[in-house]
């Protein structure tokens, strides 16, 4: 990097290269691509292509990743805007883009990182609670623009910092949990399509609930009418929540943590749902244990946890997957249902495809795909970045005769 005529302190210029992918949607940039201006320190920045022409608004960080893009901002000047001006209109588009799912008691992923312009942070709002997370050094040190704007523009009476997150560290953050403003709420409730969900701000996984999951649950309340339902790495048994109130038979969940069931169980005994049954253990093992006692299933759930947070985990992830989705699928009753699920975004659709299909050779019955899911639509996918379709779902079901 060079310090150029006409390079301010705001600005960045990308190598040819660069800026072509920068033209394509590519949202992400690596020291080596910016040919003049300083990545450092974390600030807002201009940025533009190799004939200084303007390619909109950037962040830069310590990290791996030197420019995270922001997407166009109009400036005859080719200007910053101040940090206020920028996350108000930014946010205030996210919010508008999720008006009508705003509504008391519902819950949404109000930012969603680059698919907002707004890399390095997202947000998640349950009734008057807002959980953000911060990934970059200037978002983490812009708290004090964001939360003011949330409050102000939001029915929310909390806002807390959900920041246990590793990557925080290739920022140079620490991990921590911590209450923004107003008062701590340690538990509220959500009601997604009548049926209500217990969140646990400072205690939940990610931000407190997986709200990208909505048109998944919905699916499995549709096919739940009259079926023995397995739920694997349940966490608190939202799947089988939606089970039992599309009129399941039972529901078996099984997932690592006792906290978790017990939150599961006192849901279901809210709704004074019956035949809810959970177990703690280790996935793996149950799923031999219930192969050994000849268990049979109607409608399945396997959603795991990220077994791929790297490139370099790509290969035992897929063994892993492979391996838990034969177990589950020999479960399977006689046209029994699976909904199959990773999360992992180094995991790309077609190879999570490619590893379901492995998983079914040679089984004594037929497999056919029936639908493919992601993420809800307040979980937006930008094409131009991969890494954005994170969540697969495959509905599958056994056929025999």
């Amino acid at each position: 990097m060079t310090a150029e005529a006409g390079i301010g302190t705001q600005t960045l210029q990308l190598n040819a290269k660069a800026a072509g992918f920068a033209r394509r949607g590519r949202p992400w940039f690596f020291a080596d691509d910016v040919v003049a201006g300083e990545v450092a320190p974390a600030r807002l920045v201009r940025v533009l292509d190799e004939n200084r022409r303007d390619l909109g608004l950037g962040i830069t960080g310590p990290g791996h990743i030197a420019l995270r893009l922001c997407g166009p901002w109009p400036a005859d000047d080719l200007s910053v805007p101040d940090r206020e001006a920028f996350f108000a209109r930014r946010l205030q588009t996210a919010i508008d883009a999720r008006a009508g799912r705003l509504g008391p008691g519902h819950g949404v992923r109000l930012v969603h990182g680059e698919a907002d312009w707004l890399p390095g942070l997202v947000v998640d709002k349950y009734d008057t609670v807002a959980v953000l997370q911060a990934t970059s050094a200037f978002v983490d040190a812009s708290l004090d623009a964001i939360v003011p704007f949330l409050v102000e523009r939001l029915d929310v009476d909390s806002v807390v910092a959900r920041d246990d997150l590793p990557v925080r560290q290739k920022e140079g953050l620490e991990q921590r949990v911590a209450l923004l403003h107003g008062r701590r709420r340690e538990q509220v409730v959500l009601d997604e399509h009548g049926v209500h969900h217990t969140v646990r701000p400072f205690a939940g996984h990610k931000t407190g609930f997986y709200l990208d999951q909505e048109p998944a649950r919905a699916l499995v309340r549709e096919l739940a009418k009259g079926r023995r339902v397995l739920d694997l790495f349940c966490y608190q048994g939202g799947f089988s929540l939606h089970a039992l109130a599309g009129g399941a038979q039972s529901a078996l969940c099984i997932d690592q943590s006792e906290a978790a069931l017990e939150q599961a169980r006192a849901d279901a005994q809210n709704h004074e749902f019956q035949g809810l049954e959970t177990r703690c253990g280790d996935v793996f093992d149950e799923l031999r244990a219930l192969r050994e006692a000849n268990a049979q299933f109607d409608l399945i759930v396997l959603d795991p946890p990220a077994f791929a947070k790297s490139r370099r985990e790509v290969e035992g992830a897929e063994r892993g997957y492979r391996d838990l989705n034969r177990q589950a699928l020999r479960l399977l009753a006689p046209n029994g249902y699976l909904v199959t699920c990773t999360c992992s975004h180094h995991v790309t659709p077609v190879r999570f495809e490619e590893v379901v299909r492995q998983a079914t050779a040679g089984l004594p019955f037929r497999t056919v795909l029936r639908q493919r899911l992601g993420a809800g639509p307040d979980h937006p996918v930008l094409l131009a970045h991969p890494e954005s379709e994170y969540l697969k779902v495959l509905l599958l079901q056994r056929l025999d005769g």
